[in-house]
């Protein structure tokens, strides 16, 4: 019988880790801008960090910030008939269960991909736009890639309203189809 090196068996037991990990996780709320301030340990002592970032976790600066909410006070000015759930969404920059189409297009832009349903998809949703995130994660163990991970927001509309936010990662973006009774098409 020949001895397994232990290396294998751990890149082995690691892998089967990576397969393990979930293909889609529920989102509460999405927000298309966020500012996080963080408190950092360096060698010089405790610093603030402020970082923005958009929904997609790219980069993005505080003009980015105001002006998209300056732009918010003028669509909820266009649009008397918003509820004020909706009107407070849009003042946050945030995309929540419940938001029109229009609502989410205006906070996030246009969706990467849009698939139609013919009937009553997952959470009866007639329309999913899926948003790519822009990062493809790499884990590693010392210098081996153990997996990557591409994740991907699917938005899920029943009769042009919210109804799910979901965080998806490789093993869905790529093997799953739309499923049946779903018409792809890129917009």
């Amino acid at each position: 019988m020949k001895i397994i090196s232990i290396p294998v068996v751990v890149l082995v037991s690691l892998s089967l880790i990576g397969c393990s990990m979930p293909t889609s996780a529920v989102q509460g709320s999405l927000y298309s801008i966020l500012k996080q301030e963080k408190m950092t340990q360096s060698g010089f002592g405790r610093k603030r960090v402020i970082m923005i970032k958009d929904f997609r976790g790219n980069e993005a600066y505080e003009e980015d910030m105001e002006g998209l909410k300056k732009e918010a006070q003028v669509y909820i000015s266009q649009h008397p008939a918003l509820s004020e759930t909706a009107k407070n969404n849009l003042r946050e920059l945030k995309v929540t269960q419940g938001s029109a189409v229009d609502e989410v297009a205006f906070l996030l832009g246009k969706p990467d991909k849009v698939s139609k349903s013919s009937g009553g998809g997952r959470y009866g949703a007639s329309e999913i736009w899926i948003y790519k995130l822009s990062k493809i994660r790499v884990f590693t163990v010392f210098v081996f890639p153990v997996f990557l991970v591409h994740e991907a927001y699917y938005l899920y509309f029943k009769e042009g309203t919210l109804v799910e936010i979901e965080r998806h990662y490789l093993k869905q973006v790529i093997e799953q189809g739309a499923g049946p009774g779903v018409i792809q098409s890129k917009s």
